[in-house]
């Protein structure tokens, strides 16, 4: 497609290109992505609208004046992949509304998933279910999906799924619409496939609660679906050979491993209690109010419960992470000190304290021990 250079220019290795408006499809128009491709064997990075005008981004410096010809190549399984993922919004923000009441207020297409806000504050699984399974099957059925354009004197006469802007119908633009035979009627200028079946598949992903009294859904479909599980099959199948169970069992057998796990938790904190009290029973006896230990954190963690001193400064190391505790002392006054003399990043308070250090603990020492 050789489309005239209105306007060029470059930036850091970045060329921009004005062209006409109309074959090129601009990021987040009609709510969907924008065209991907090359102008010239170069990437095109972004597609931006200003007035009539298409800003072209696009990565390398492309040697072409104004009024010289480029040549665009659109990518069309792009454009194929965004016509899956707006014709199955359309079909699934009608199956919202004729079964649940819920109209769709939002609309965003993403470049892994889609999502439309619903007004509709409470979604179950079950409703999920239900919905989802309908789309399918409308998919399977393969019904016509027609666009066309409409005057705008008879736009009235159309029982449009939800109210075309003002300013839309106020304008110049042409109002087309698209029709899911039998399921839905919207206005749109944006990509959609010629028949149902070309969406292959509907999947929802999942489902939030947002701005109070709404749910967003996630959702893919088309190619995007069939990577969904075949992505999702591998990850379980894995997991079972993993395990060790069928992938039946996978839910039952993930539940029994967590509370084996959260048991050894608690025995483990148990036993670093333990030691803990024996370390600071050592503590309690010793002259020196300033120690240094090199434990597991959690054990020095539990140390200070423990310690009777009314005065101690204990510098604990575990890995590359310090921790400071202390009585008596200060330990934002320690951390300042040790700042001023090693690039250490972390943050404390007036007894508790905390900093990542990757050098030798010696000098660390050394350091105290000359101040305190």
């Amino acid at each position: 497609m050789l489309e005239a250079v209105r306007e060029i220019w470059f930036v850091e290795g970045t060329t921009y290109i004005k062209i006409c408006y109309g074959n090129v499809f601009v990021d987040g128009e009609a709510g969907q992505l924008g065209d991907r491709g090359e102008v010239d064997s170069f990437k095109i990075k972004s597609v931006k609208k200003i007035g009539d005008e298409v800003v072209l981004e696009i990565d390398g410096k492309i040697e072409k004046n104004k009024g010289e010809m480029v040549d665009i190549r659109i990518d069309e399984e792009r454009r194929i992949d965004i016509s899956q993922q707006h014709t199955a919004q359309h079909l699934l923000s009608a199956v919202f509304l004729s079964e649940m009441d819920a109209e769709t207020v939002g609309f965003q297409m993403g470049e892994e998933y889609t999502t439309i806000d619903l007004s509709l504050g409470i979604l179950k699984d079950d409703m999920i279910d239900y919905v989802e399974r309908l789309c399918n099957n409308f998919i399977g059925e393969d019904r016509a999906v027609r666009k066309f354009v409409v005057d705008r004197s008879e736009i009235q006469k159309y029982h449009l799924r939800k109210e075309i802007k003002r300013e839309i119908t106020e304008s110049e633009r042409e109002i087309r619409l698209v029709e899911i035979d039998g399921i839905d009627l919207s206005a749109c200028s944006g990509l959609h496939v010629e028949r149902t079946g070309q969406i292959g598949l509907l999947k929802i992903l999942k489902h939030e609660k947002v701005k109070g009294s709404l749910t967003r859904v996630y959702f893919v479909a088309g190619k995007r679906a069939l990577n969904d599980y075949f992505t999702k099959h591998k990850l379980i199948t894995n997991s079972s050979l993993l395990l060790t169970c069928s992938y039946l069992d996978l839910t039952d057998r993930i539940a029994s491993l967590i509370d084996e796990i959260r048991q050894d938790n608690s025995k483990i904190r148990s036993f670093s209690e333990r030691l803990a009290g024996y370390v600071a029973r050592e503590i309690n006896g010793s002259k020196s109010r300033v120690i240094f230990l090199e434990d597991e954190e959690s054990i020095l963690a539990s140390i200070p419960r423990f310690v009777t001193l009314e005065e101690y400064l204990i510098i604990g190391k575990s890995d590359d992470r310090i921790l400071l505790f202390c009585k008596g002392y200060d330990c934002r006054e320690v951390l300042t000190r040790i700042k001023k003399e090693f690039d250490v990043k972390g943050g404390s308070g007036k007894e508790r304290g905390q900093f990542v250090f990757d050098g030798e603990f010696a000098s660390i020492k050394e350091l105290i021990e000359n101040s305190y």
